[in-house]
This record gives structure tokens, sequence and C-alpha cells, in this order.
């Protein structure tokens, strides 16, 4: 059986340095560009990545300290697991595109 916790947090970590490469890249077209269209790329690039930090801490915390709450992050980690393929995959276009 797959444990579908630590895929969720492999995959999170995938996203992380995909998200770096866009946001390095969309820092650099701010320094050229420098519109409240790529400040706000940035951001939402940020945001996202902040969001798959907050993954990997939630696994190294919670999942790691507690039985009672690795049961229950048990319970939800093949839906935590099926949201970062799925953001895996429109990184990589965003990755692909971004980098055109």
């Amino acid at each position: 059986m797959i444990d579908f916790m630590l895929a969720a947090v492999i995959f999170a970590f995938v996203n992380i340095g995909l998200l770096l490469v866009v946001v390095g890249t969309y820092i650099q077209n701010m320094m050229v560009i420098r519109s409240y269209y790529t400040s706000g790329l940035v951001l939402v690039a940020s945001l996202l990545m902040l969001q798959n930090i907050v993954i990997v801490l939630f696994w190294s915390t919670l999942y790691m300290d507690d039985k009672a709450l690795m049961m229950s992050a048990d319970m939800v980690s093949h839906y935590l697991f099926a949201i970062n393929i799925i953001q895996t995959i429109g990184l990589i276009i965003m990755v692909w595109i971004t980098r055109r």
C-alpha cells in the first residue's frame, strides 16, 4: 500500500522546487517589466510556495509526533496526495511556459 502522506510530502518538495524556478523567473521579469502584473505573478507563486511549505510542516509536526493525529492525517492523506499531484502537473506546465 502507498503511504499517501509521504508521497504528498515528496510532491510538495517537488512543487517547492518548481515554484523556486517560477518565482526566480518572475523576479527577473519584474526587474525589467515593472508592472502590477509581474508583481502579482511573484506574489501568487510565492503564496503557492508557502502553501507547500505548510504541507511539509504539517507532515513533520502533526504526522510524526502523535499517533492519534497520524491516524487523522492518514484519513485525508489521499486527498492531499491528489491535490499535490494535480498541482505538480500544473506547475510543470507553468515552468515550461514561463521558461520558453
